[in-house]
């Protein structure tokens, strides 16, 4: 029986020299949430006023360069024990960092160690092999067990902006979530003032035992973010993105979904009953072993019209030339990504209200 969502999940904000709570805030009848940071907020118009990256060495050649047509790639990763054993392997690393370089920002799941600077070595590694300049900004150590787990967001510094009071973690004070989502609010660089893509990303791994309770709170916490006031605006382009460890048995038909069916939103439990709620991947399996669709990228269709209608799993062994067993290496999960136009839609601090674009299926 799914768990009651009796009490709040509450907002913690990384600001300056530390976490910041929010108390008394109840998702049962919140309007919107309180931001409290050290640093200073972001102006009205939602540009960060961040200046762009200076200095530093001139950038390596590298195999892959960013679209330059005017979008964006969005991906999530489960980096499976994402450790000093994997950064021990060259070879294992080495296809990590290129594979990140693929992405303008990146969800990243399942880093365990102990190690405080090990998402800064990763990115300088990423750099020395392709040229990218990439940031990251890695949560608290989270779990119920003592294997706990961190979250990552890593992005290219030269095209992503992220802003540095809107990077919080949601705490659970009920523990109906294992680990409790990461939150962080982007922008596009180099786009004019006021038409520059803005989005939240909340990076998610649910427990594999629970699953099905917390979509029902994640559900809650897409909720409540959306709700969210960031200076004067309201912030439409929120996405969801992680491993949701649902599980969806194999079917017979050669698609993937519960019953024998391709997965819909209403597969997603408690998300799925969020009107306009729109999952990337929808049938392709997103383990290595490609029977399971545990991964995905959601958000509101009709409010984040800059997606593309591109997106799917990237397939680290064709792409890479790898083996069953080489890609088991890198992890026991492949990326999902989806791709987004630089250029903001709707209207600054408003939902968006274009009618959506067609969609083709994903890749």
């Amino acid at each position: 029986m799914p768990r009651l969502f009796s009490t709040a999940l509450m907002v913690a904000i990384v600001g300056g020299g530390g976490w910041m709570f929010v108390k008394g805030l109840h998702l049962e009848d919140i309007q919107q949430i309180l931001v409290a940071s050290t640093g200073s907020p972001p102006p009205a118009t939602g540009r960060f006023n961040q200046p762009p990256p200076t200095g530093g060495p001139a950038a390596l050649p590298q195999p892959w360069a960013p679209d330059t047509n005017g979008t964006i790639k969005i991906a999530s990763f489960n980096i499976q024990v994402f450790g000093n054993a994997k950064a021990s392997k060259p070879h294992v690393i080495d296809t990590l960092a290129q594979i990140v370089s693929r992405f303008d920002v990146i969800a990243i799941q399942e880093i365990r160690t102990q190690d405080d600077h090990f998402m800064t070595k990763f990115v300088t590694r990423i750099y020395q092999l392709t040229g990218r300049r990439y940031d990251s900004r890695v949560g608290p150590r989270l779990g119920n067990t003592r294997s706990t787990e961190q979250y990552a967001f890593l992005f290219d510094v030269d095209r992503i902006e992220v802003s540095p009071s809107q990077v919080y973690t949601i705490t659970d004070t009920d523990n109906l979530l294992h680990r409790e989502p990461m939150v962080a609010m982007f922008r596009v660089r180099g786009v004019p003032e006021n038409r520059e893509f803005t989005f939240v990303l909340i990076n998610t791994h649910t427990d594999p035992d629970v699953a099905d309770d917390e979509m029902d709170a994640l559900a809650k916490v897409y909720s409540v973010v959306r709700r969210q006031w960031i200076g004067s605006e309201q912030e439409d382009d929120v996405i969801l993105l992680g491993d949701f460890n649902t599980a969806i048995p194999a079917a017979t038909s050669g698609s993937l979904g519960r019953r024998g069916r391709s997965l819909t939103p209403q597969d997603l439990f408690g998300l799925g009953q969020i009107p306009g709620i729109y999952p990337v991947v929808r049938s392709e399996p997103t383990n290595v072993i490609r029977n399971k669709i545990h991964d995905n990228i959601l958000f509101h269709h009709p409010s984040t019209t800059e997606f593309t209608g591109q997106g799917g799993v990237y397939d680290i062994g064709a792409l890479h030339g790898l083996t069953l067993d080489q890609v088991k290496q890198v992890s026991d999960h492949l990326p999902v990504w989806a791709e987004f136009r630089v250029y903001e839609s709707g209207m600054p601090g408003r939902m968006a209200n274009r009618p959506p674009l067609p969609v083709s299926p994903p890749r």
